[in-house]
């Protein structure tokens, strides 16, 4: 049995908005190892990439990646996973606190 609602996968989203401007992905690949077998409880860099391209968006912001201790994937993880995928030019990343331009 799957934790995602089938209505809530990217694919799912996809078809009901099929006009996806920007697309803000919870990723990081968080875990806690005393629950959930250690599985990924947000998405991992790959499938972050692999949601991206369903949803067509062409800007992603990933969020919830970085800065605690949870998170077993951060920046360099998910900048490698989008350019391997050759989603580099649609993945927006920055600090803490700053601004995302989200027009290309």
């Amino acid at each position: 049995m799957s934790a995602t609602p089938p209505s809530t996968t990217p694919v799912h989203i996809a078809r009901r908005t099929p006009a996806i401007d920007a697309a803000v992905l919870h990723a990081g690949a968080a875990r806690v190892p005393a629950r959930f077998r250690n599985r990924a409880l947000s998405l991992d860099s790959i499938r972050a990439a692999a949601a991206a391209v369903i949803l067509g968006a062409p800007v992603i912001v990933p969020a919830h990646y970085d800065h605690w201790a949870h998170f077993s994937e951060g920046r360099d993880d998910l900048a490698r996973a989008f350019d391997d995928a050759g989603l580099a030019a649609r993945l927006r990343l920055s600090d803490h606190g700053t601004w995302i331009p989200l027009r290309t």
